[in-house]
């Protein structure tokens, strides 16, 4: 069974052999979690949006379209699950706190304390959560989910165009954040 291919899998499930999920899942599991990570920065945020996307998946099954790639349909649904965590989250008042917090935090340890490495690491991090939505949107399946332009235009629903630029504002804007680090 494991042999077989994201769609293949999926079609059975559809057609009745729901226990054949947990091969989807499995496969997922590092990526997705991987990626909702990204987009919702918490990592009990992260496990909740990797469940709820399946239990989605369960629920929308009727609604995949056989034939069609799985993976774009699948981020799809994880992409959403995690707009609507950080909705929710921005709307309970303890976000306002978390936020502060986090800023108190980055503040805290001087460059003497962290390795070169994580220095950088948090650059990046940094600079990441400073792009436009959008633009971060684009940049984490391009870049970390390795997604192509095209899955990523099916999933985000714009055009492959929009795409690319989105990802090279993203990419210019990241340069211009880590240029001087790259100078040092």
């Amino acid at each position: 069974m494991s042999d077989l291919s994201d769609e293949a899998l999926m079609e059975r499930v559809q057609k009745g052999e729901t226990h054949l999920l947990e091969l989807l899942i499995k496969r997922y599991e590092k990526p997705l979690f991987a990626y909702a990570f990204r987009v919702v920065q918490q990592r009990n945020a992260a496990e909740d949006a990797f469940q709820e996307t399946f239990l989605r998946v369960f629920r929308k099954r009727d609604s995949y379209k056989v034939g069609a790639l799985f993976r774009p349909w699948l981020y799809t649904i994880c992409l959403n699950t995690c707009r609507d965590a950080l909705r929710a989250r921005s709307r309970r008042p303890e976000a306002e706190l978390e936020k502060a917090a986090l800023f108190v935090a980055d503040a805290q340890p001087g460059p003497e304390t962290l390795s070169s490495q994580t220095m950088l690491a948090e650059r990046i991090r940094t600079a990441i959560e400073r792009l436009p939505d959008k633009q971060r949107e684009v940049f984490l399946l391009s870049y970390y989910q390795q997604l192509q332009y095209p899955e990523i235009s099916e999933i985000l629903e714009i055009p492959v165009g929009t795409v690319k630029s989105r990802m090279f504002h993203a990419s210019r804007f990241l340069a211009e954040q880590l240029k001087d680090y790259r100078e040092s």
